[in-house]
């Protein structure tokens, strides 16, 4: 299992990526490229402040025969125990390579998006039916893995990966879950900061599929219901999860919520290790409510009786705190707000990943990792957890990525998709751009995308309008978004999906907004998604706004969707590659 050092460069590749804050470009036994999705510099990484764990390195051999997993090998096919004597099996001779996985991902993501008010309870009924025990003792008196489990509104991934890569650092041998993911299905599934083999995640995918639609054969009608009509997507990607980590003997898993928090997929634990809750905003108010005190009340929803939660001291939104503190209080739940005065570390080292919100999101995910290790919280940093902060990079949040050494063009990519996460994005871009130009007045435009209300979410670039000079108002080719047209065109698009194209559809209407909003920026609508790097790259460097020196390189934060970070991700993979639009290497 190749874990991910930004210290080395494969010799194969360019290094004109490489760049503090950027990704290493990593080789994978199949000769493909593909940027990770974290990565940590794992020299020296072991800490001092714990004595180490006794681990198993590595995936190990896949067994074929039968086990404590419900599934028994016999012949050419996967004969799935489902209780009362049934049993379903599926042909072991089918296609069960890494590209059927992502066949059968397309094919579950066709189903309608199902927001069962129910989801918890459903999902605990997956977990008992499917076997799937991660947390506490088993009947065998084996022990369990532990549970991270990190809510939030700004930061909760980043803070995810800081959690993992620390603990990691402590000997655990640490799964993490988190969403979305930018270019591989396997981001969601990290074990010890790596991507597991193709081979070894399509033989889980499968193992797990089978048991999961051996479900349709329950005697129990709610077990079926579960799997058809109230299907989730989210949901199936949780459960697999689980059983991955079950698998691969995970002794920390870090989960981080999908949306919200209290009737989310990961909130089906009885209970857990430690709950995490970083910076509240305004997000998915469709689906969470329209005020930051409904808001911080649904993400309050992991909180556990007796189970420590440490929390982002919700400087923005004070109502937000005091919602939190009352469910603590009424949960009762050790709710710690790390304040400034009160975090008992000082003289915090310079992390890879930029922006003021990193810095909260690590002192969050330090409090939550020693809390697992039983390491003291006031302990000073270790050389393991330094090594950690200074070095851990996270795809799609602070990464920079200059093409042909940024001779033409450098791009700044965040996933940030609110009003608060955009401003601070555009904090760190204005900062980061000058640092590397070194011209506080250098050349930058702006690529963006989002699904969300243009009258509130354009707000955040207020303060910033006066230091770019164009924005490229872009679209995605994301499969649901191209599923819902095709569904839209039959007229069976349900009325989500209806919205998602109305958003799509609205391109010239945002576009105008902008316009009336930020008349001296020049916004340029995209009709269709980016095909190749060099589409951005005409659209951007050679024409001249007023005011824009077109001799200097061209700074572009890209900004508002994981999705439309994901495709300019792919688009830079393919370029660098030597895939051009000319079809010249």
């Amino acid at each position: 299992m190749r874990r991910y050092l930004s210290s080395t460069v494969p010799s194969s590749l360019s290094t004109k990526f490489v760049s503090r804050g950027a990704f290493v470009p990593t080789c994978y036994p199949d000769s493909r490229v593909t940027w990770p999705s974290m990565q940590f510099n794992a020299v020296r990484m072991a800490s001092t402040l714990h004595k180490g764990i006794t681990k198993e390195t590595g995936s190990g051999p896949l067994s074929t025969h039968g086990g404590d997993d419900g599934t028994s090998r016999l012949g050419d096919n996967y004969v799935v125990k489902t209780g009362a004597g049934r049993t379903s099996s599926t042909d072991a001779k089918q296609d069960r390579s890494f590209e059927a996985v992502l066949a059968a991902l397309d094919e579950l993501t066709s189903r309608p998006p199902n927001r069962c008010p129910d989801n918890i309870a459903v999902t605990k009924l997956l977990l008992h039916a499917l076997h799937l025990h991660p947390h506490g003792v088993d009947e065998e008196g084996g022990s369990r893995m532990q549970i991270v489990h990190v809510a939030g509104t700004k930061g909760k991934g980043t803070t995810a990966a800081y959690t993992a890569g620390l603990l990691q650092s402590y000997g655990y041998k640490v799964g993490l879950f988190i969403s979305p993911h930018l270019v591989d299905i396997r981001e969601r599934f990290l074990v010890d900061n790596a991507f597991l083999p193709k081979e070894t995640f399509a033989q889980y995918f499968f193992e797990f599929k089978a048991k999961h639609d051996a479900l349709l054969l329950s005697e129990r009608q709610s077990v079926r219901e579960a799997v058809t009509e109230k299907f989730n997507y989210f949901r199936f990607l949780f459960l697999l999860a689980v059983y991955i980590f079950e698998k691969e003997s995970i002794q920390v898993a870090v989960f981080e919520v999908g949306v919200g928090g209290r009737i989310d997929a990961t909130n089906a634990f009885d209970t857990v290790d430690v709950s995490v809750i970083t910076a509240l905003g305004m997000d998915h108010t469709e689906l969470l409510g329209n005020t930051i005190e409904k808001i911080a009340e649904e993400k309050a929803g992991i909180m556990k009786p007796g189970v420590v939660c440490y929390a982002a001291p919700q400087v923005d939104y004070p109502k937000a705190r005091r919602v939190l503190e009352t469910v603590a209080q009424e949960r009762q739940t050790a709710l710690v707000l790390l304040d400034a005065a009160v975090f008992p570390i000082r003289h915090w080292p310079s992390l890879a990943i930029g922006g003021e919100h990193a810095v909260e999101d690590s002192k969050l995910a330090l409090m939550a990792a020693r809390k697992v290790a039983n390491i003291p919280p006031v302990a000073p940093l270790d050389e393991g957890e330094k090594n950690v902060l200074r070095t851990l990079t996270f795809a799609g949040r602070s990464q920079v990525i200059p093409v042909d050494g940024g001779k033409d063009i450098t791009y700044y990519l965040d996933g940030a998709h609110t009003v608060e996460s955009i401003t601070g994005a555009m904090t760190w871009f204005m900062a980061e751009s000058a640092a590397r130009t070194h011209d506080e007045h250098c050349r930058r435009a702006v690529v963006f995308y989002s699904s969300r209300d243009p009258k509130q979410i354009l707000k955040a670039f207020m303060p910033f309008t006066k230091d770019f000079c164009k924005v490229a108002m872009a679209q995605i080719q994301h499969p649901k978004v191209q599923l819902y047209a095709s569904r839209y065109q039959k007229g069976q698009s349900s009325l989500e999906e209806n919205a998602v194209l109305q958003s799509r559809e609205a391109l010239v209407a945002v576009t105008g907004r902008w316009r009336e909003m930020y008349r001296e920026v020049v916004a340029l609508p995209c009709p269709e998604p980016f095909q190749y790097a060099e589409d951005i790259a005409d659209l951007l460097v050679p024409s001249a706004a007023e005011g824009e020196d077109a001799t200097k390189p061209v700074q572009v934060l890209v900004c508002g969707s994981f999705y439309l970070v994901g495709e300019v991700i792919t688009l830079l993979e393919k370029y660098e590659n030597g895939i051009r639009r000319d079809g010249q290497e």
